[in-house]
């Protein structure tokens, strides 16, 4: 359980990263990440520690199809055409990051095979269009947004993660799979109770622990459909 204090030093990062979030300039900045480039425009989250876990132990077999989920930089995107996936739509609701997504696709040599769409959330999506995999990267804390740099870190009475799991059993093929981050500062209790409502089984597949006395922990969870 993190102390009150532990909490507020969270959220002060935060903020400190939004506002360098805020300050990119028109050009883009490049962020390094595993071992790979990626360019960030303004108001854009950048490849960070939180998606770790999930990059590093998610499972994409040759061929899948693949959805991905508020695509930020679209690193996740790139990630699963690198493991193979066929085909990649990713989605988000910034054009901003609909612009960087689209940029790295291109820059990793993935535009083929990646679809970057702007989407409030799955909008954009067909009845018919159904995914081998759906990962994401949403917001962990349940804390009000105010503009695009807040909303890439904060989820407004946790909307984003409620509309996620109310409506992502429409695009899972049949033994498919979910692949989604989340923190112990953000709402991880209540993405499992929803979760579990809306008939998928968790397993956590990965976590990362900071260094330097820094408190925050990333975790990826695998969420399927309950065999029960």
């Amino acid at each position: 359980m993190l102390t009150k204090a532990q909490l507020d030093e969270i959220t002060r990062l935060q903020k400190e990263k939004m506002s360098r979030f805020r300050a990119i300039p028109d050009g883009g900045q490049i962020v390094e990440y595993l071992g790979k480039e990626f360019i960030v425009y303004k108001n854009v989250f950048w490849p960070s520690d939180d998606s770790k876990p999930l990059v590093e132990n998610y499972k994409i077999n040759p061929g899948d199809e693949v959805l991905d989920v508020c695509t930020g930089s679209g690193v996740i995107a790139v990630f699963s055409a690198y493991k193979g996936a066929k085909k990649v739509v990713a989605l988000d609701i910034s054009a901003d990051a609909v612009k960087t997504a689209k940029e790295n696709a291109k820059r990793h040599g993935f535009e083929n095979a990646i679809d970057v769409r702007l989407s409030d959330m799955f909008d954009t999506l067909k009845d018919d269009e159904k995914f081998d995999v759906i990962t994401g990267n949403l917001p962990f804390k349940n804390m009000v947004a105010h503009d695009a740099a807040e909303a890439t870190m904060w989820d407004t009475n946790l909307k984003i993660q409620k509309t996620f799991f109310n409506n992502i059993h429409k695009y899972l093929k049949p033994n498919g799979r979910i692949y989604i981050t989340q923190s112990n500062y953000g709402a991880v209790e209540d993405m499992k109770r929803t979760a579990k409502t809306s008939g998928f089984d968790v397993l956590l597949i990965g976590e990362k622990n900071m260094s330097n006395n820094d408190p925050r922990v990333f975790y990826a969870f695998s969420i399927s459909p309950s065999s029960n």
